[in-house]
């Protein structure tokens, strides 16, 4: 059995930089996806009289950086702001670095984000970031869209610091999804929300598996499916398990040591693999076999994101004989009245500005971060510029230039900064329906959303950092061998032991002492 888990690996780096710290939207408000934004002018602090140089670095994926010097944004943004910018694209896997490079000869650019959480952490120590805690204020509306007791603005900063603006966008984006047209060919009806217990979810996936839902004559379907991280995987909200951590008595305490919760799920998960609900070969797979599954008409209950109407095309190009239908679906009721969907560790990652810019350039960059979030900003910034990237046509529809591909002006809302929501990839002349299907998708997910309660603290505890990996492995080891029946459910209590034993004690120790301070 593979079992695959994710490392975090703490990340030691001298900046060599000076330690002196001189201190879109579619403009459719069906678009705006609940998201409050102020359309203040931008701060006026200075008048920018002086035309300064400012870097920036950025990430691009696949291919080759597709902005130039001349590109249509860039002119805009120097004109605008009579800046003269430099703009450095850096291949994705490369980007951090390509970051320490630039550190350790003490030329990091002007502004860049930083998507690695203790990367982030030594380099503020190392004053390599402008405090914005004292300079925010100046700037009505990012002071509005970023305010300071915002859980995603705080994490991973000082309690009396702002070194970095944080990346905001979906809050909790997957959730249990439904092929409503296998529920029609074997005659059952789509459980309401109410009724969606754990125990229906068996119902249906069995039924699934056994009574050919997708009426191939084939028994080839399987009831649902989970990777080996038996620990990620949402359905085990259902029976009180924490996303990574939860607080109990005024204590953190990691999912690890949830024993009774765990006996629950795995009994759960056992019945599924003994009775062949559970897809047979769970250990043997990652996340893209069990996504060809469901795209290969086989796998009737799934776990999906918001872009689920993309994979109902994917299906019937496939099989054309099939009217798939997707439906996504409230997570399942627990014995004890628990649901979730698991929740994404937000604002992790960090724009920030080199310490070593100057006042003017500092605010120079926040006057452009400030316009940024406004309606009229983050329409140039996502949509591109108007005659150029796209048009009004003679009904008044908005439509692209064949310029919106090659140009890729979304590139810097996408991969730098961006306000808070999940309208990313809605723009202008995005359908109607489409938006108000995203709207409805987006509010289903983050209305059960189960939150890691001690989200970034992990970095601050060496002992997580050194030993997290080994002892998780350990663990989601045991699970496995309990679901597939080779050890009984009682073994949980000997592998929460083991974790603990082996550092899980010391860890929480020092989560907790994290989080006092």
């Amino acid at each position: 059995m593979k079992v695959w888990f994710v490392t975090f690996l703490a990340l030691t780096l001298v900046v060599g930089c000076s330690s002196g710290n001189t201190n879109g939207n579619t403009g459719n408000s069906a678009a705006n996806n609940g998201t409050s934004v102020s359309n203040e002018k931008p701060s006026e602090s200075a008048k920018n009289e002086e035309k300064l140089d400012i870097s920036i670095a950025v990430r691009y994926w696949g291919g080759s950086p597709s902005w130039t010097d001349d590109h249509p944004t860039i002119k805009y943004l120097n004109d605008k702001f009579n800046i003269n910018i430099k703009l450095l694209q850096i291949n994705g896997p490369d980007y951090d670095e390509k970051l320490k490079v630039m550190a350790a000869s003490g030329d990091l650019p002007d502004l860049y984000n930083i998507a690695t959480p203790s990367m982030y952490i030594n380099w503020q120590a190392e004053g390599a970031f402008a405090d914005l805690s004292t300079r925010l204020q100046n700037y009505p509306n990012l002071s509005k869209t970023f305010s300071e007791d915002d859980v995603a603005v705080r994490v991973l900063n000082p309690s009396d610091k702002l070194y970095g603006l944080p990346e905001i966008s979906w809050i909790a984006r997957d959730t249990i999804q439904i092929r409503n047209d296998w529920l029609d060919n074997l005659g059952l009806e789509l459980p309401s929300a109410d009724e969606f217990t754990i125990d229906k979810f068996y119902e249906i996936a069995k039924a699934f598996a056994t009574q050919d839902a997708n009426q191939n004559g084939i028994k080839d379907e399987i009831g649902f499916a989970i990777v080996p991280a038996v620990m990620t995987y949402p359905l085990k909200y259902a029976f009180g398990i924490a996303n990574g951590w939860t607080e109990k008595d005024g204590q953190l305490i990691p999912q690890q040591i949830q024993v009774d919760e765990w006996k629950a799920y795995l009994t759960f998960l056992n019945k599924a693999y003994q009775e062949g609900v559970l897809d047979q070969d769970f250990a043997l797979r990652n996340s893209n076999d069990v996504e060809e599954m469901f795209k290969g008409n086989r796998l009737g209950l799934f776990l999906f994101r918001n872009t689920y109407k993309q994979l109902v095309g994917e299906i019937k190009k496939t099989f054309p004989e099939t009217e798939p239908e997707v439906i996504p679906m409230a997570p399942p009721i627990g014995p004890n009245g628990d649901r979730g969907n698991g929740g994404y560790n937000i604002g992790l990652t960090k724009s920030v500005i080199n310490a070593k810019a100057s006042d003017a350039k500092i605010d120079r960059i926040l006057q452009i971060l400030d316009w940024w979030v406004t309606e009229e900003g983050t329409s140039v910034m996502k949509n591109g510029i108007e005659g150029v990237h796209y048009e009004k046509n003679a009904q008044g529809e908005y439509v692209i230039t064949d310029r919106w591909e090659p140009d890729l002006p979304r590139n810097l809302n996408s991969n730098l900064f961006h306000r808070p929501g999940t309208d990313l990839n809605i723009y202008l002349w995005s359908d109607e329906q489409d938006v108000l299907d995203h709207q409805e998708y987006e509010a289903l997910a983050k209305k059960y959303v189960v939150l890691n309660e001690a989200m970034g603290l992990e970095f601050y505890s060496d002992t997580y950092q050194k030993k997290a990996a080994d002892l998780d492995a350990k663990f989601e080891t045991a699970l496995l061998k309990i679901i597939v029946g080779d050890q009984p459910i009682e073994y949980i209590e000997q592998a929460s032991a083991e974790w603990l034993a082996g550092g899980g004690d010391q860890i929480i120790k020092e989560i907790n002492e994290a989080a006092a301070r």
